[in-house]
């Protein structure tokens, strides 16, 4: 909940050091969250919510949270700009405020938790971009 009073508004979300498969993982995440929101077709309330649903491709918001959320034990995790107007010093701000150390590694497949993301068989930047569509099939 420190991050929830502390981040400038909901366009930051803080998501699991293990849950990015690539940058560009990432991306499609974040513009099918802005699909999502110019729709109206959001199934969270939030933003941050909707952004951590999407990267954990389910419809269950609770379950989501729990794979791409931050949880008890992780060591890492990823501040993210969903509004993508934010300088590097205000990243440097939040990281500061919450006692974070900045590391310079990028998401990639080599840290990607597949099988915490619910991804079955090998984990790709691949299968985590389809594991993206799969959370709004109905």
């Amino acid at each position: 909940m420190t991050w929830i009073e502390n981040r400038e508004s909901e366009n930051w979300a803080l998501i699991s050091g293990t849950c990015l498969a690539s940058d560009i993982h990432g991306w499609v995440a974040h513009e099918v969250l802005m699909r999502n929101k110019e729709r109206g077709k959001m199934k969270s309330n939030s933003l941050d919510g909707e952004f951590i649903r999407l990267l954990s491709g389910t419809h269950h918001i609770a379950t989501s949270f729990k794979r791409a959320g931050l949880c008890e034990g992780d060591e890492t995790a990823w501040i993210v700009d969903l509004s993508c107007e934010q300088s590097e010093e205000m990243f440097t701000q939040h990281a500061e405020k919450m006692n974070f150390e900045i590391i310079d590694e990028r998401p990639n497949i080599s840290i990607f938790d597949g099988a915490r993301m619910g991804i079955e068989g090998d984990a790709s930047e691949d299968a985590a971009i389809g594991h993206i569509h799969l959370s709004d099939l109905r």
